[in-house]
């Protein structure tokens, strides 16, 4: 029974983020087109920014992943091959349609050379540097090893911050010398380096902190919401009023480990809810990350030339068709892939 609530938890929250994250890129056009400040745009702005830890989250779920069975015989050329095989290679696959899709409406001309820079920094769509960043954790996975097998988390939880907090300063300053990619530090490792060391031993000592994080559900409640509060209430005032808060960064990052913290004990605490359909989409989830950017494109094109001006009514579209065309394609195309695998090896 613990096994299939260990998976539960698990496929909910990763379920959660992947509808959250279509909701970003959906909401992204609303937030930048609203008059500020509006209670249209005030609407729209709250739920878009409380969204903002979803990376911060499938990182965590990454790294919990990885760990949650026992690493004993860890063979890192098999390692690699799977994740390329899983990952990357879709990921290169991804980038290839969308730039076929954007040469094809006459964005850019083709050239090998800037194919090539967007795989490599996942700047062609907002949603891929995700893929970026968690590569450089994945190649880096023999030191993570030894990180959970020779030093205890809270110790390596304060060395991982104090090396985000130093990256922080000096990754920029390196890529300063690199122009072509100097506004890139988003997506090196290190910027999210403390949620993946989380997620590393979450898994590693999944049963303990499963039971800890059950009980402990009702604590995270008031820093969530404290820290979900003042994250929105700052960020509104330097959206919409242009007041910078030297401390928001840092800000962010607290609501993102509480916002984890809290739903993930909260999807333990019911964890032993079923419902079919989520764990078809959590099938499904990285396939959908993957390519419902496309089919928020092709809508807004479409909408621009049936002469849809409307900004709510653009969202209210944008997202049926976000979420119902994407979910449908990825659930035919896992449904030929089966049929046509079945048919290979019968």
């Amino acid at each position: 029974m613990e096994k299939t609530l260990k998976k539960q938890e698990i496929m909910l929250l990763n379920t959660l983020l992947c509808i959250i994250v279509v909701f970003i890129h959906c909401a992204s056009h609303p937030v930048s087109s609203f008059v500020k400040p509006s209670t249209a745009y005030t609407l729209i702005f709250v739920p878009w920014r409380l969204s903002a830890f979803v990376v911060q989250g499938f990182i965590f779920l990454s790294g919990l992943k990885l760990f949650l069975k026992p690493i004993e015989s860890f063979n890192y050329k098999n390692f690699i091959i799977k994740r390329l095989k899983s990952i990357f290679l879709p990921y290169v696959a991804a980038v290839f349609i969308y730039y076929i899709y954007f040469i094809s409406i006459g964005y850019f001309p083709f050239r090998i050379k800037d194919f090539v820079f967007y795989v490599l920094t996942g700047s062609l769509v907002s949603p891929f540097y995700f893929i970026v960043a968690i590569m450089q954790f994945y190649i880096l996975m023999p030191l993570w090893i030894k990180m959970t097998e020779k030093i205890n988390f809270p110790v390596a939880i304060i060395i991982s911050f104090i090396v985000m907090l130093i990256a922080k300063y000096y990754v920029p300053q390196i890529l300063q010398n690199f122009p072509s990619i100097a506004s890139y530090n988003d997506r090196v490792f290190t910027t999210y380096i403390i949620y993946w060391v989380f997620g590393c031993y979450a898994g590693k000592y999944y049963s303990h902190v499963r039971e800890k994080l059950g009980f402990l559900m009702p604590v995270f409640f008031l820093p969530f919401i404290f820290t979900a509060f003042a994250d929105v209430y700052f960020t509104y005032q330097t959206f919409v009023y242009g007041i910078y808060h030297g401390f928001l960064e840092n800000l962010h990052m607290v609501y993102c480990i509480f916002a984890i913290l809290f739903l993930f004990s909260l999807f333990i605490k019911i964890g032993n809810v079923h419902i079919p359909f989520l764990k078809q989409l959590d099938s499904i989830s990285f396939n959908i990350y993957l390519f419902h950017c496309l089919v928020i494109f092709i809508t807004n094109g479409l909408m621009a030339r049936l002469g849809i001006n409307s900004i709510t009514i653009q969202f209210l579209i944008r997202a049926f068709m976000a979420y119902f065309v994407t979910i449908t394609m990825c659930l035919v195309y896992k449904k030929l892939k089966s049929l046509i695998l079945n048919k290979l090896h019968s």
